[in-house]
């Protein structure tokens, strides 16, 4: 055996085994990008069904707010006493609404906060009506 022939086997040889390295780092970061679109639409997802709920929620508190008014009316309530209700019960409301959202951005995983629709409220129920229409829930 000669010294060209030995150092062709061990070159071959490294670079078996350099495309061996090559490969599995390249299997490594194609299953992570793979694995990040699965959570980034499993995530999607998600939000879009606690969004949906949290519509709800705003709207069954909407109710119980009207059968309040009518309960405190027929209760003979002054104009004045109900109007302070009201407008206590409008305040909250509005603040829980928008500390809602504020807390559901803040808790998304930071990778995937890119991707959201939204950052108040407003822009949140817009959303959600385009969900609604686009038929995804």
């Amino acid at each position: 055996m000669t010294l060209r022939s030995f150092l062709f086997g061990v070159i071959m040889y490294l670079s078996w085994f350099l495309f061996f390295v090559a490969g599995a780092l390249f299997s490594k970061i194609f299953s992570a990008i793979l694995d990040l679109g699965v959570v980034s639409q499993f995530a999607r997802g998600i939000s879009d069904r606690i969004l949906v709920s949290l519509i709800m929620l705003t709207q069954e508190l909407e109710y119980l707010r009207q059968l309040k008014l009518e309960v405190m009316k027929e209760k003979g309530l002054t104009e004045a006493q109900i109007q302070f209700q009201t407008l206590l019960f409008d305040k909250w409301f509005t603040n829980w609404k928008e500390a809602v959202i504020i807390n559901f951005v803040s808790s998304y995983p930071p990778p995937l906060k890119k991707d959201l629709q939204f950052h108040d409220w407003a822009s949140a129920t817009k959303y959600v009506e385009k969900i609604i229409k686009e038929k995804r829930i």
